[in-house]
């Protein structure tokens, strides 16, 4: 496999001041969340007391659950399976490095730096739960929905972190950095390479040891204008990552005679669908360069797809998110489908000492660390003796079942002879990042907290750096931060939810009263209105025999009278408090008895236009099919109609009102 490696610009002997800045706002603000329990995706995690906390996300595990979509019941986050070995080695790289530092008698000295590492399972919304716990610290004061407080414990201490390093994707640094913007708690990423994520102005609290993307897509660029191949088709994640890197890449090859022939596109969550048509698509096309940004198990799928389509005729030009993974290389099934394979990389970069640390790793001697135990078990097929010990007390009812369908350990199992990705440091690449990310924070730290300088002489005399408690917050920072959910619960009835969507207030009802001066002038028309017509249905009553009450049609007439005093009267419950049985008596009566009158003026008018044609011939046949029976069958026919379908009008409007209602709240 071919590599083109890129350089990172990174932070060593100084720190950026806004992290500085970051560091000493979020040491304060992480005090100040007051809810730790956020429903982390994982039980699991890697923790370690100290002077100041780092807190650390990592996609662990890349086999997302499966996920229900019968939208009957509210989705659950249920445990990702598949513990991956190289985001383990990330994991024991930041390990590494705060023990480096911790040892050290120029860096922080006197400081010991403590971590909370968590599983993001790849999963943006678990990612963001796992932010929101480190933040929140391990035992703090939640508010309920009804005012009280409530008081949760975690086993994993109470310390919140000033600092998280994570955010392993694009899209997931994007999504933690708004949420933990507001708190002033710096990200540092090793992975996310979104050109966005550049601005300060929208993420002033983002750091990452990565490049951004452009870079990569404009070298791309450059690769394929310099082959001159002039057909490429792309499959990209459906993300921040793939999209932005998909648009720089079409960007530069205009004008250039290069073409895109298909873009296809990948998600995690449906990635055996997404690749089975990504596959159809390349064989189908005349592309013979195929252009892949997305991660390297994304890919492996991919060229599982291809293989079975018997596809092995393609170059690949490979992001640096696969293009040096060792997995594929070995994969019989993928090196035969990715015979040639140009790509960009990661810059790679030797960790002293980092090897030996790792091959000495053991569960006997770490008994509270559940991603080795996990580690261990899957390469060895055993349980650790230490882990088995301490099953019952310390572990969940479900991990003791697991336990035992494995057998014990025998002691003698060592990692000196282990031969996988966890083990191999030959390039360390993300490893790198991470490393200098650990490395970053603590530098900035050093001078955040008055710490002696690391270039004086070390014998003049013996100085520790301040304790964290003496930083001083920013003049305008005493507010009080309220994390209430990870998701929107809809108001009950005869509640709205505030502007800032964080509690359910009183509605706020505003009807048209009796009292006021429109309402009376309003009820005044309306009772005058239905007086009147009431006084021409008694004339009309009276003199019923009469010429020319009979020539007026008087049926439809006193038909008509009557619908329109009802129209009258019917706009007096449009005022007054409303209630569930006004709002749907009104619209159906108004309209109602305003189809009843127009129903009637309508065969009134045909009737009239009938009259003044009966001098023609044929005129006998018009009023023979028009008669008393046909005027009163229309006038009925008319009103059914909206009689039927007005009914359903207002339950099909009340439902559109209380689902748009919803949607507003959720948003």
């Amino acid at each position: 496999m071919c590599g083109i490696y890129w350089f990172i610009a990174v932070w060593m002997c100084s720190a950026p001041p806004q992290l500085l800045v970051g560091l000493r706002v979020g040491l304060q603000m992480a005090q100040a969340a007051n809810c730790s329990r956020w429903g982390s995706p994982s039980e699991k995690g890697l923790f370690e007391d100290g002077d100041v906390i780092i807190g650390g996300l990592f996609s662990l595990r890349y086999s997302p659950p499966d996920k229900n979509h019968d939208f009957i019941q509210l989705p659950e986050n249920r445990p990702c399976t598949g513990l991956q070995n190289l985001p383990l080695q990330y994991i024991y790289a930041m390990v590494f490095a705060l023990e480096e530092i911790n040892h050290s008698s120029t860096l922080l000295p006197g400081l010991k730096l403590g971590y909370r590492i968590h599983d993001s399972c790849a999963l943006p919304a678990w990612a963001l739960q796992a932010a929101l716990s480190l933040v929140g610290g391990g035992a703090s004061t939640c508010k309920t929905t009804d005012g009280k407080e409530e008081h949760i414990n975690e086993k994993e201490g109470g310390q919140p972190v000033p600092l998280i390093i994570g955010g392993s994707s694009s899209v997931a640094a994007n999504i933690l950095s708004r949420i933990l913007e507001p708190m002033s708690v710096p990200l540092v990423s090793y992975t996310a390479s979104c050109p966005c994520l550049s601005d300060k102005k929208q993420y002033p609290n983002f750091f990452r040891t990565m490049a951004s993307d452009i870079y990569q897509a404009h070298a791309i660029t450059k690769l394929a204008i310099r082959y001159k191949w002039t057909w490429i088709g792309a499959v990209i994640a459906n993300n921040d990552y793939g999209q932005m890197a998909v648009k720089v890449f079409q960007e530069g090859i205009q004008g250039a005679g290069v073409c895109l022939a298909f873009i296809e596109t990948l998600e995690r969550e449906n990635i055996v669908r997404d690749a089975k048509r990504a596959a159809l698509t390349i064989k189908a096309s005349t592309a013979k360069v195929i252009l892949i940004f997305t991660w390297y198990t994304d890919v492996m799928e991919l060229f599982q797809q291809l293989a079975k389509t018997n596809v092995t005729d393609r170059q690949f030009l490979a992001s640096e998110a696969w293009s040096t993974s060792t997995d594929l290389l070995q994969n019989v099934v993928s090196h035969k489908v990715a015979r040639g394979v140009l790509g960009l990389a990661i810059r790679s970069a030797a960790v002293p000492g980092f090897e030996n640390y790792l091959r000495n790793l053991n569960p006997s001697l770490h008994p509270d660390d559940e991603f080795l135990r996990e580690f261990w078990e899957k390469e060895f097929g055993c349980t650790p003796v230490e882990a088995a010990r301490s099953s019952n007390n310390s572990l969940p009812q479900h991990r003791s079942l697991h336990k035992a369908s494995l057998p014990p350990c025998k002691g003698t199992e060592t990692l000196e002879e282990v031969q996988n990705l966890f083990t191999d440091t030959s390039q360390l690449r993300v490893t790198y990042n991470v490393y200098l990310a650990v490395y970053a924070a603590a530098h900035a730290l050093h001078s955040l907290l008055s710490c002696p300088d690391r270039e004086s002489p070390s014998g003049n005399n013996i100085s520790t750096c301040s304790f964290p408690k003496q930083i001083k917050p920013f003049e305008g920072i005493s507010q009080q931060f309220f994390l209430g959910s990870t998701r929107c619960d809809r108001c009950p009835s005869e509640f709205w939810s505030n502007s800032e969507r964080t509690e359910c207030i009183p509605r706020q009802l505003d009807f048209l009263s009796f009292n006021e001066t429109l309402g009376i002038a309003l009820s005044a028309v309306a009772i005058s209105g239905a007086t009147l017509t009431t006084a021409v249905f008694v004339v009309f009553l009276l003199y019923r025999h009469t010429p020319v009450v009979r020539a007026n049609n008087s049926e439809l007439s006193f038909l008509l009278l009557m619908s329109l005093k009802l129209c009258f009267l019917c706009s007096l419950v449009f005022i007054g408090r409303p209630s569930v049985w006004s709002c749907r008596f009104q619209q159906a009566a108004f309209g109602i008895s305003f189809v009843l009158s127009v129903s009637c003026l309508q065969v009134k008018t045909i009737v009239v236009l009938a009259a003044f044609r009966s001098a023609r011939p044929g005129a006998e046949t018009l009023m023979k099919w028009f008669g008393p029976g046909q005027q009163r069958g229309s006038v009925c026919l008319f009103t059914c109609v909206q009689v039927w379908y007005f009914p359903l009008e207002v339950v099909t409007c009340i439902n559109m009102i209380e689902i748009t209602g919803a949607v507003l709240l959720s948003v």
